[in-house]
């Protein structure tokens, strides 16, 4: 079977009210498959119900929000972010029995390495391109970052 063949079988079958379709020749099988849409029928009171919780959620985190805004649940995060170059995972420390790299309240220098972030199976030294101390650690061990994520920040 050519792969033109092919593609129009998919297209055929795709424009069909068929959700399944097996077709065997020799060493060749093909199977089709495509999802049926689900309906959703709701009724007036399930809405209003849904309506009611998500009302809720709203008033809740607005009170999160002003509480925040009080300054008494709000934290501060001073100092100057030092970011993932790459996205990959990141290690605090060398090894699992290892001590990390560094701690809150550590005095770094430039240069020094505060952790590692594996991608495509190579490790890639974070080195601090700021000296102070370290106010804040933002990832865990084993966290997955992205590019341009803080990884820790460092008050001169």
């Amino acid at each position: 079977m050519e792969f033109e063949q092919i593609m129009r079988l998919v297209e055929t079958v795709a424009s069909s009210g068929l959700t399944e379709f097996d077709y065997e020749e020799g060493h060749l099988k093909i199977h089709l498959g495509k999802k049926s849409p689900k309906i959703l029928q709701v009724s007036e009171k399930d809405r209003a119900a849904d309506d009611l919780a998500i009302s809720e959620d709203i008033h809740r985190a607005e009170k999160q929000i002003s509480a925040e805004g009080d300054g008494t649940a709000a934290k501060e995060i001073k100092g100057i972010p030092i970011i993932s170059p790459i996205v990959g995972v990141f290690y605090a420390a060398s090894g699992p029995e290892a001590e990390p790299f560094v701690k809150i309240g550590d005095r770094i220098e430039v240069g020094q390495v505060i952790g590692i972030v594996e991608a495509m199976k190579l490790m890639n030294e974070i080195e601090s391109d700021v000296s102070g101390i370290v106010t804040e650690i933002c990832v865990e061990d084993g966290d997955g970052v992205e590019y341009g994520q803080p990884l820790i920040y460092v008050q001169k």
